[in-house]
Order: C-alpha cells, then sequence, then structure tokens
C-alpha cells in the first residue's frame, strides 16, 4: 500500500512540474510575440522615416491614408512571416538535437519517448499567427506615424 502512496505522490510532483513547464512555454510565447511586433514596429518606422518625403508628396497630390499604410503593411506581414519560418526552423533543430538524449533517457526506462515535429496545421497556425503579428506592428507603427503628421 505505501508503494501505491509513493507512486500517486510522484505523479503529483511530475504533474505540478508539467504544469510549471506549460506556464513557462505560455509565458516565453508571449514575449516572443510582443518582440515581433515590437521590433516589426521599429523597423517599420524607420523604414517610414526613410520614405518621409515620397509618402509626404503622397499626401499632397491626395494620396489617402489606406494607400499610403498599405506597402507597409505588406512589408510587415512579411516579416512577422519570415521570423515565424526562423521559429519553425529553431523548432524544428531542438527537436532533432533533443531525441537523440531522449532516446537515451527512454533506454534507461525501457519505452521510447519520442519528439515530433509540428504537424502541417500546427505549422499553418504559426506562420499564420507571426505574419499577424508583423502585420500588427506595422500597421501601429504607420497608425502613429499618420496621426502625428496629420494637420491639427
Amino acid at each position: 500500500m505505501e508503494h501505491g502512496q509513493r507512486g500517486g505522490e510522484w505523479a503529483r510532483r511530475l504533474d505540478a512540474i508539467l504544469n510549471v513547464g506549460r506556464m513557462l512555454v505560455t509565458l516565453l510565447v508571449v514575449l516572443l510575440a510582443i518582440a515581433l511586433v515590437a521590433v516589426t514596429f521599429n523597423t517599420i518606422r524607420l523604414q517610414i522615416l526613410t520614405r518621409r518625403d515620397e509618402i509626404e508628396v503622397s499626401k499632397l497630390i491626395g494620396a489617402t491614408n489606406p494607400f499610403i499604410r498599405r506597402p507597409f503593411l505588406y512589408f510587415g506581414a512579411l516579416q512577422g512571416l519570415a521570423g515565424g519560418c526562423a521559429a519553425w526552423a529553431i523548432v524544428a533543430l531542438a527537436v532533432l538535437v533533443l531525441n537523440s538524449q531522449l532516446a537515451n533517457l527512454s533506454g534507461l526506462y525501457g519505452t521510447l519517448f519520442k519528439l515530433e515535429l509540428p504537424g502541417g496545421e500546427d505549422s499553418m497556425i504559426l506562420l499564420g499567427f507571426s505574419a499577424a503579428l508583423g502585420w500588427l506592428g506595422a500597421w501601429l507603427s504607420v497608425s502613429r506615424h499618420l496621426s502625428l503628421r496629420e494637420p491639427r
């Protein structure tokens, strides 16, 4: 009976450790998402400053804010997509490295532990989410610039 109780205690400890790990991964995802938006915001801001004269001339000949905003949004989405591709590559490399170490560990327990790469649907969600974050950073940056340039 005592052996069964110790096994249950071990399972509860493992579950608590896994919950902490899930929370750490969630926090890491949120921090990296904020970083992607911030990097895109700053990159688009620099691009706007580089093209400031072109934007002012476009406004003088009647260009609307959506017309001016559009190329920056496309660039932000592409930048976010590139970030998502880099993230997927990092995850794939981590899975390959960790699987070799897990093979040694699983041999000690007489079972098979193996990590798998994200599936096609998960990969598309990752890439779509990263593109959307890049778009968001670009939209925030261009909107801020255009609001500062509007006549009062």
